[in-house]
């Protein structure tokens, strides 16, 4: 058996090194443990870490984009099992079906797709729920925003926020990892200080102002707007204070909005 720690989160090129290695020693995914930061596994055999040497000469496989694309997704998400999962795939593309992601039915199949399609979802909600907030930095304007995220999903969206925000100095925080872009460069920090994050802006006042006036209570449906937006993103998100007041008062504010246009 072959024990193997994963320690960098998300863990993709970690686990990528670390499965070449496994597959140029013709290494079984039942005869590998992964481990993690997050979880870790114990063997029959007891807690030992196994550090494999790099082989003399590694055959080279060749995986198929889509494979590879779907494995970058799944390893993005919070499950413990998500490294054996994409070993045992790989493993059964090479040596049993190099289509075998097309079989839907297949269950490595249908829980790798279940994996990745969660993570694909948490980061379109970054992009959709993440609030910044200005500051002066080194007598720069910068923005920072903190965002919490179900699984590992910061850097599915680093191209999104700076193709969107290029010409603007931000950083993105996170529970597990901070991105900073000043407008050429992009760092990455472990760990980051929640704290820097700032409680309001000189422009929100603004933002609160406009989302009160394009708010409808004539088209309120609370419950689709909860399935999309759950209650656990509002607390970072400034305009979301508004709502419980907006909900209550809407009857009130739809009967006025019929009253004033039949008065016209």
């Amino acid at each position: 058996m072959k024990t193997i720690t994963i320690t960098s989160v998300p863990g993709y090129n970690e686990w990528r090194i670390a499965s070449r290695e496994c597959l140029a020693q013709s290494i079984p995914p039942e005869n590998i443990i992964w481990q993690s930061s997050e979880s870790i596994q114990d063997d029959l055999f007891g807690h030992t870490e196994v550090v494999m040497p790099a082989p003399i000469e590694q055959v080279k496989h060749s995986i198929p984009k889509s494979v590879l694309m779907l494995f970058k997704y799944a390893l993005c998400h919070q499950d413990a099992s998500r490294f054996a999962l994409c070993y045992r795939v790989l493993w059964r593309v090479i040596f049993e079906n190099k289509n075998l992601i097309q079989l839907k039915t297949d269950e490595d199949i249908l829980q790798l797709n279940t994996l990745a399609k969660a993570v694909k979802r948490d980061a379109y909600k970054m992009s959709a729920f993440l609030r910044f907030r200005e500051v002066a930095l080194d007598g720069q304007e910068h923005f920072i925003a903190w965002y919490e995220p179900e699984h590992f999903s910061l850097e599915v969206k680093l191209d999104f926020f700076q193709t969107r925000f290029k010409n603007m100095r931000w950083s993105i925080l996170t529970p597990y990892r901070a991105a900073h872009w000043d407008t050429e460069k992009l760092v990455l920090e472990d760990n980051p200080d929640p704290s820097v994050c700032p409680d309001e802006d000189r422009i929100e006042k603004y933002w609160l102002t406009y989302y009160t006036n394009i708010f409808n209570p004539a088209r309120i449906k609370k419950s689709a707007m909860l399935s999309s937006m759950s209650k656990k993103y509002w607390k970072n998100m400034p305009e979301t204070a508004l709502i419980d007041d907006m909900i209550r008062n809407s009857d009130a504010r739809a009967r006025k909005m019929i009253t004033d246009g039949n008065k016209r």
